[in-house]
């Protein structure tokens, strides 16, 4: 008989939560660490699993909000601090809280859930699926001249860390509407950001935060990095390790990176989490000297309420698609579903239950990780993760979900 229960979080039990997401993390924080930790937690939307008395799992929700294509929003339960201690494996505990969550969002009227996932094989059980990707870059500085000169009618002006507390959250939130994928961020999360702890510096030192400024009062973009040094004998080889670009425009985009490219004293320019579109490719006289040494998913995407959520995006063309989904873990998207996108680019939409014939069949994961165009149904299909029962539906289908700009969220919770 199973000793597991699974309820919300008190307030005091909040250092113990932040103890044993820790420890099935593997990490043993700092004090200072567990005191940022222990604000995360929301004890509204926190559920953590018991064995009698001992707390031996936890979980958290995020109210988020996505950007769609189109571009539109759409409310998000953001899952992060998942966590089951080590010895506890194997006994159901992740998908009780997972099912927890998933009720209290339906609950709540969020259609969707999102998260960053710590492993890529975990999710897709629940019917998560990568929507978004990201690329690992690094750009030698002797080889990072620009096709054409930068033309920049604005300044960039190192901030101090209270004036990028101050101005970054503001910078970020005009911007983030403008790129499907991204995620709000709660004054928590900046604070969290900010503290810079020790093991997200990627071995390097504390961040430095630069922003874009047009006029007095107003910027466009920032960057925030940080320098990693390695000693070689009598010389030094430094990194700079690009944290966060973003850019209200093409114009400043190219000013920020002509920044960071012309840093003195730095050999290599490197980025562990950009766009898979990045413009900056385009921007250099060798294209070549952009290497990119790895690719990997960026924010997954579960649909709970999938009417609602197809009903939030706009579409890249019109068109008609009934798709049957397969849905293991919550019954009633386990239907089909009619499409239907009167104009393209406009929100002229239909989504409904059918009885009409299947011209798809796909698991909501895979659904999940084609919502936001970042991966085409000919893919998946090629992949034998969707199912062509008419053809050219698939073609259909990738028409009306595609997107002028690749998804990217850039955010971790």
């Amino acid at each position: 008989m199973s000793t597991i229960t699974v309820r919300p979080l008190r307030e005091e039990e909040i250092p113990a939560a932040v103890e044993v997401s820790c420890a099935a993390f593997g990490e043993r924080p700092t004090q200072e660490e567990r005191e940022i930790y222990q604000h995360s937690f929301d004890v509204e939307r926190s559920l953590c699993a018991f064995d009698a008395d001992t707390m031996v799992g936890t979980s958290l929700a995020l109210s988020l909000e996505l950007t769609l294509p189109g571009p539109g929003v759409l409310p998000v339960g953001g899952l992060t601090w998942v966590a089951v201690l080590p010895t506890q494996r194997r006994r159901g505990i992740l998908r009780q809280l997972v099912a927890g969550q998933f009720e209290d969002m339906v609950r709540r009227g969020e259609p969707a859930s999102a998260l960053i996932a710590s492993e890529g094989n975990i999710y897709s059980r629940f019917g998560y699926g990568p929507a978004t990707s990201a690329v690992s870059f690094s750009v030698e500085r002797a080889q990072a001249a620009f096709i054409r000169p930068v033309r920049a009618e604005g300044r960039i002006v190192l901030l101090t860390d209270e004036e990028a507390a101050a101005e970054l959250p503001a910078i970020y939130e005009r911007i983030r509407r403008l790129q499907p994928g991204r995620v709000t961020r709660s004054d928590r999360w900046w604070t969290e950001y900010l503290f810079d702890p020790q093991e997200q510096r990627e071995g390097g030192g504390g961040m430095f935060h630069a922003k874009y400024a047009t006029s007095p009062g107003v910027a466009d973009g920032y960057v925030t990095y940080r320098f990693k040094e390695e000693t070689l004998g009598w010389t030094s080889r430094t990194t700079l390790l690009v944290v966060e670009l973003l850019a209200a425009d093409p114009g400043v985009y190219s000013a920020l990176w002509d920044y960071v490219l012309n840093t003195d004293l730095v050999h290599t320019v490197s980025f562990s989490r950009g766009r898979v579109d990045e413009p900056l490719r385009w921007l250099l006289a060798d294209p070549r000297a952009l290497t990119v040494s790895a690719m990997g998913d960026d924010l997954w995407i579960r649909l709970l309420d999938i009417p609602r959520a197809l009903h939030a995006r706009t579409y890249g063309a019109a068109g008609d698609i009934v798709f049957e989904v397969d849905d293991t873990f919550l019954a009633p998207n386990r239907t089909t579903f009619a499409l239907r996108v009167g104009q393209a680019e406009i929100p002229d939409i239909e989504c409904a239950v059918t009885t009409a014939r299947a011209e798809l069949a796909l698991g909501t994961s895979s659904l999940a990780a084609a919502y936001l165009g970042g991966v085409s149904f000919a893919t998946l299909a090629a992949a034998g993760l969707v199912r062509e029962l008419r053809q050219g539906s698939v073609g259909r289908a990738d028409a009306m979900f595609s997107a002028a700009t690749a998804p990217y969220c850039g955010t971790i919770f």
